[in-house]
């Protein structure tokens, strides 16, 4: 009988160290339990980071500049196709259209036709 007393409170002390030891770590974070179906809430204005945002915007720079997504930064707008880019300039397209001969350009507005 005194070694299951024993074991019971023993039990019951762990429980209630581990549940304590749990709600002082969500104190010091940005996210709170709450008692909703959820069993938390965010709090984005609690976070502390440790890099100013200069330095993550220079990471995504640099991010993008070694050959990553540009998603992440902007989610409404899709993705830039690189594939097809040109060297030419708006100048250089400009003036291949305005010297185009009358040929090429029926041709070009039937393709556009179908």
């Amino acid at each position: 009988m005194q070694k299951t007393r024993t074991s019971i409170l023993l039990s019951m002390a762990f429980a209630a160290l581990s549940l304590t030891t749990m709600n002082s770590a969500f104190a010091n974070s940005y996210i709170h339990s709450t008692n909703t179906e959820k069993g938390y809430v965010v709090y984005p204005e609690h976070f502390k980071s440790d890099k100013t945002r200069a330095q993550v915007q220079a990471e995504a720079v640099e991010f993008v500049k070694n050959g990553g997504t540009e998603t992440f930064r902007s989610q409404n707008y899709p993705v830039k196709d690189t594939s097809h880019a040109s060297n030419k300039t708006r100048k250089q397209v400009t003036d291949e259209f305005l010297n185009e001969s009358p040929e090429q350009r029926k041709s070009r507005l039937e393709m556009y036709r179908g």
